[in-house]
């Protein structure tokens, strides 16, 4: 049926699949955690999903491609939610485009902020599917922008839950069951709790830090992402003190007893986490890891890590060393360099964006060296695209991966990049 002319308002509000299905929606948030969860409610409704990582992605995305509605987050690095969609009301094709907020906080200040901002609704986190659907259906419908030839019936984006024959039990403070029955994927869910826990031990290292150099706007803005992410995984604990927090930094104080109770409480989430995931029979990923880490593909190998970013040092430094590197750490190209003259390395992973001298500048002055011509050199980038990916080849590295990227996968690339 063609849905621009035969649907009801009670289709739409009891079925929104209808309108979803097909239409192309544009996920604007930098937390891969909420990234996902998102993702998966649009991909069950029949959506095409295309996702960027901060407003000037989503910006560069719209110069090329047409979308039905952008779901943009408030904060973000680069260019947050809020003045990435004052660019986009700009434009005068784009003044129509449905675009929804999104945030952990329901502060009355920042929902107004939206609307100010030209947004046309607001989703508060944890994303409710089924208000998610209902609310970008019905943008999509009221301003027409859905295929006017789509032929869409409920059998088309029926989608069949597959978690007959798994278990999964809650853990104290958790909501698991409800992640699991939302995402209709177990192995799914798994991968969150894992990418959650990497996120309780960033939001710990860089809290630390931030608290350190009395930088309570920082420590806001990263308490605010973590919420995000507590939300989405059914973290309701952990969502609650971070919600106690976030409110004491955004007056420009500390309390005390709630900063250390939240601390705390994140280190006891990731060893509760780590227990869960290693002992769960449903997990199919339990004894590939412990093969793995038994195999210890990286056994003895030194590797040069390159990173600013003291967060990103600590992620990829641990992961590293789990599968039985052995690690140095440069802050920038320079002291790579330095480090060069008097130490051996196996395989240098160098960050493209540094002070100081950047990774790509590091690697020309690296292949300058005789002896160093052959020595496997991995750009590290937060966003790979094909231009970066084609800088890093062109300046002498081997290759370019994500910062984000999965363990394993990185474990491979850089087993092969070695060999």
């Amino acid at each position: 049926m063609n849905i621009n002319n035969t649907i009801s308002a009670g289709d739409l509000k009891n079925h929104p699949h209808l309108v979803l299905a097909k239409s192309q929606v544009l996920i604007v948030e930098d937390n891969l955690i909420n990234q996902t969860v998102i993702k998966q409610f649009l991909l069950r409704a029949g959506a095409r999903i295309d996702v960027a990582s901060n407003g000037q992605d989503a910006l560069e995305l719209l110069k090329t491609k047409q979308y039905d509605a952008v779901l943009m987050d408030i904060q973000m690095p680069v260019l947050d939610g809020l003045q990435a969609c004052k660019q986009i009301r700009a434009q005068e094709h784009l003044k129509s485009l449905p675009i929804i907020g999104l945030s952990a906080g329901v502060f009355a200040d920042e929902v107004q902020k939206c609307f100010d901002h030209g947004m046309n609704d607001f989703i508060s986190k944890p994303i409710d599917p089924e208000k998610l659907y209902q609310v970008l259906a019905n943008w999509i419908f009221q301003l027409q922008v859905s295929s006017s030839d789509s032929n869409i019936s409920l059998r088309d984006i029926a989608h069949e839950q597959s978690t007959t024959g798994t278990s999964l039990e809650d853990l104290p403070g958790f909501k698991l069951k409800n992640l699991v029955h939302l995402l209709a994927d177990i192995p799914l869910t798994h991968k969150l709790l894992n990418l959650f826990i990497l996120d309780c031990r960033d939001c710990s290292a860089g809290l630390q830090h931030d608290i350190a150099m009395n930088d309570y706007h920082s420590a806001s803005s990263r308490i605010h992402t973590f919420k995000g992410s507590a939300s989405a995984i059914g973290a309701e604990e952990l969502f609650a003190a971070s919600e106690f927090l976030e409110a004491d930094l955004r007056l420009g104080q500390l309390q005390t007893q709630n900063y250390h109770d939240f601390l705390e409480m994140l280190a006891s989430t990731r060893i509760r986490l780590r227990q869960y995931l290693e002992n769960s029979e449903s997990n199919p990923n339990r004894k590939p890891l412990q093969q793995d880490l038994q195999a210890k593909p990286l056994q003895d190998w030194m590797i040069l890590l390159t990173e600013d970013n003291v967060i990103a040092q600590a992620a990829l430094k641990e992961f590293l060393e789990i599968f039985g590197a052995r690690i140095d750490v440069a802050s920038n190209g320079q002291d790579a360099l330095e480090l060069l003259k008097t130490k051996q390395y196996d395989a240098v992973l160098m960050d493209i964006q540094m002070p100081v001298l950047d990774g790509l500048q590091a690697c020309k002055q690296i292949r300058a060296q005789e002896h160093l011509k052959s020595l496997p050199i991995i750009g590290l980038s937060a966003r790979v695209c094909a231009d970066t990916s084609q800088q890093c080849l062109d300046h002498g590295m081997n290759g370019c991966i994500s910062k984000t990227v999965d363990p394993r996968e990185l474990i491979n690339q850089l087993s092969q990049w070695i060999k």
